[in-house]
């Protein structure tokens, strides 16, 4: 291919088979070579590299990456002054690609335009050429204006329109010769006795002696059906004014883009052809110029065709003005970037989810749109959050919805939001939390639920997301090498579950056709997974994400949940810090865990004398006083909870003790009376606690302590040593001495 203007030949040659190739494709490598070494193509980083070894010919590599559309390459001379360019097309690996690309594009004009419009009235618009709008601004209100009219919708409405217009009876006058009138009306014979010319009525005529003259003509009126209506007038009107405006914009785009977008100029001028032949149509010749616009009529807000039409007018008056600050990482240049646009239509989608689930404070126009300048804010890298409310299920939660919100990273200890490692921004988070807290009191208590969302386009099924089940782990290693790794969607999934604090979940979206969720437990969350979200007017797939943004919030809304209570838990442990507990004790009883020693109880129990100790171990019973008097027990979750007691007495303080378990599931009370009958030998307050207790099992490794109660947290001393309380297992072994 030659450079225009120039001698110059590029030669693009694929680094994959060694084929001389005419078009690339993206996350392709290409070399290239120029047949003289006087020139070369303007370096672009990472994209076009020209090669510094000196050739008889100039040369390089070129790597479009995730780049779609017309590929700018622009040759230079020593001095890195342009001398030319030209263009090279770009294709998409994705069979799609084209149709997915349009569809979105037109979804979110209309989603933009339609924001606009609850606030500002097409009929109030007026469009005029801004002349400090850049080609890019020119550029992004193009693609909105070809989005919105260059669908199969708005054809087709208008094939429709034509195929089956609207019409009206229409009363006609003629003149015609007397012979030809009829059957005479009231008005003919009005102007049979008056009108003129007149002729005398032949001789022997039966009106001779009525009328001794008759009319030589008359005016007839006459009834027919007539496409001239004031609905057709204004679907005229909208073509011409539809025509008139992008004539004007692409006249200044063409003088101020200089010839950067080829394929947007031959996109809208094909329109413009488009509308031309059709306001040739002959349906079109029969309608006058519109006098005024029928907005409020029935036709043109509910016939099919029609009400399209109207929409369209609607939008283009807003699209002829939108400028969308995320537009250039889209189009800039002639390229189109599905991946991004996938992003932002997925923002748009998932949007129209969360509105029909929670309750908006405000209206997302005005998060997403600038009133006053008429620009769309979205753009990639940019947070943008909209909140609101559910009320529902027995609680009433605060709601955030944000694009590219930021999670700091390297925070400070628990509990500051954010990720506990490296800041992450996942490209769309739900945020939930009881309402009544504020959001930083949610953070600290645990009460926040964090679901994250991230876009990829450029993913087809599960498989290539997330890898299969039975993946060999050695061919894992492989594919990262040759950086065509399966699962690293899912480990990122994995790393902002893990990472960013109080997250439940974390899933991916791409355009396939398959969802998978993975729970972590027995409930929706923790979870993993994906979800299936494609430009598809029939079925997109987005019921499945809209019923599980509905269990998300009937599972937060649970106070009974697993998910409930291990918030909770975690507020609760990580509030302290815990008490190091480096001595042995046992692993499992019975076949089950252990409870850990800061859940595990021990009561302590004054021992009076041998006598006493004989009673507790032949009637494994131990009693504390339950009275108001000094030294009676409070019955206490440490009391009640109890699994172990452990018994001292006089000279006991610094070394010694006695551990037994306690059986059962609580005290029972017993009244003095009852304890002597059962042998107690210093029956003396009314009413006791009584716990059961047992002997340890020989091989549990707390027979093999003593104890210092003196370092034990709670523990009185003189007199106050015989006072009973209860401690956790924990601070008991601050006092454990080995035998």
């Amino acid at each position: 291919m030659r450079f225009p203007g120039t001698n110059v030949e590029l030669k693009i040659i694929s680094s994959r088979d060694g084929v001389d190739v005419q078009c690339m494709e993206e996350q392709e490598r290409y070399e290239y070579e120029l047949d003289t070494d006087s020139y070369n193509l303007n370096e672009i980083p990472g994209v076009v590299i020209p090669s510094r070894i000196n050739r008889q010919y100039a040369s390089g590599v070129l790597a479009p990456g995730s780049y779609v559309g017309s590929f700018k390459l622009t040759l230079v001379d020593r001095s890195a002054a342009e001398v030319s360019h030209l263009y090279v097309e770009v294709h998409s690996k994705k069979l799609a690609y084209e149709s997915e690309y349009r569809a979105m594009l037109e979804d979110i004009a209309e989603k933009c335009t339609d924001l606009l419009l609850r606030v500002s009235s097409p009929a109030e618009q007026t469009f005029v050429p801004d002349r400090f709008a850049d080609e890019s601004t020119l550029a992004q209100r193009l693609y909105f204006l070809l989005g919105l009219l260059g669908g199969q919708d708005f054809r087709g409405a208008l094939d429709r329109l034509i195929a089956f217009p609207n019409t009206q009876w229409s009363e006609e006058q003629r003149t015609v010769d007397l012979h030809q009138v009829g059957r005479p009306t009231r008005a003919i014979m009005r102007q049979i006795s008056s009108a003129t010319p007149r002729r005398p009525t032949p001789t022997g005529h039966p009106l001779e002696v009525t009328f001794p003259s008759l009319p030589s003509r008359v005016e007839r009126s006459s009834k027919q059906d007539t496409v001239d209506t004031p609905e057709n007038r204004f679907v005229k009107f909208v073509l011409q004014s539809f025509l008139g405006t992008l004539g004007r914009l692409l006249d200044y785009f063409h003088r101020t883009a200089r010839g950067d977008y080829p394929r947007l100029e031959n996109d809208i001028l094909q329109l413009v052809a488009d509308f031309e032949e059709t306001l040739t149509d002959s349906f079109f010749k029969h309608v006058a110029p519109m006098t005024s616009l029928p907005l409020s009529s029935v036709v043109l807000q509910q016939k099919d065709g029609y009400r399209q039409v109207l929409r369209a007018w609607s939008q283009f008056q807003i699209a002829a003005r939108l400028t969308w600050a995320g537009g250039d990482d889209v189009y800039r240049g002639g390229k189109k970037d599905a991946a991004i646009l996938y992003e932002y239509w997925v923002y748009f989608r998932l949007l129209d989810l969360v509105s029909e689930v929670f309750e908006f404070d405000q209206p997302p126009i005005e998060s997403l749109l600038n009133q006053d300048e008429f620009t769309l804010r979205l753009k990639s890298g940019r947070h943008v959050v909209v909140g609101g409310i559910y009320r529902g299920m027995g609680r009433t939660l605060q709601v955030e919805f944000s694009y590219n919100r930021t999670f700091p990273g390297g925070v400070g200890q628990y509990p500051e939001a954010g990720s506990w490692t490296r800041s992450m921004r996942p490209d769309y988070s739900l945020s939930l939390w009881p309402a009544g807290v504020n959001k930083v009191q949610a953070e600290n208590q645990e009460l926040v639920t964090h679901v994250h969302f991230d876009a990829k386009y450029r993913v087809d099924s599960l498989l290539e997301l997330f890898g299969t089940g039975d993946d060999d782990l050695e061919e894992d290693r492989t594919h990262q090498r040759r950086s065509s790794y399966q699962r690293a969607d899912l480990l990122k999934m994995h790393s902002y579950r893990d990472a960013i604090r109080r997250t439940a979940g974390a899933y991916v979206i791409y355009p396939g056709t398959e969802g998978v969720q993975f729970s972590g437990y027995h409930e929706l969350l923790p979870g993993l997974g994906a979800f299936a979200l494609r430009p598809d007017s029939l079925d997109d797939g987005s019921d499945s994400i809209q019923q599980f943004l509905r269990e998300v919030v009937a599972n937060v809304c649970d106070r009974g949940s697993h998910r409930e209570l291990q918030s909770y838990y975690t507020h609760k442990i990580h509030a302290t810090t815990p008490d190091p507990v480096l001595k042995s004790l046992s692993e499992v009883v019975d076949g089950s865990r252990v409870v850990p020693p800061t859940e595990t109880f021990v009561l302590l129990g004054w021992i009076r004398g041998p006598d006493h100790l004989e009673w507790i171990k032949t009637s494994l019973l131990y009693n504390f006083r339950a009275e108001d008097r000094r030294g009676s027990l409070r019955l206490s979750q440490t009391v009640s909870a109890a699994t172990y007691l452990l018994l001292h007495g006089e000279g006991e303080r610094r070394s010694g003790g006695r551990l037994l378990g306690v059986k059962g599931s609580g005290p029972r009370v017993f009244s003095s009376e009852l304890l002597e009958e059962r042998g107690y030998p210093y029956p003396a307050s009314g009413h006791y606690l009584v716990f059961d207790v047992n002997e340890l099992e020989s091989d549990d490794p707390l027979n093999g302590y003593d104890w210092d109660l003196a370092m034990v947290p709670g523990s009185g001393s003189g007199r106050q040593s015989g006072l009973p309380f209860g401690v956790a297992l924990s601070q008991l072994m601050k006092g454990a001495i080995e035998r």
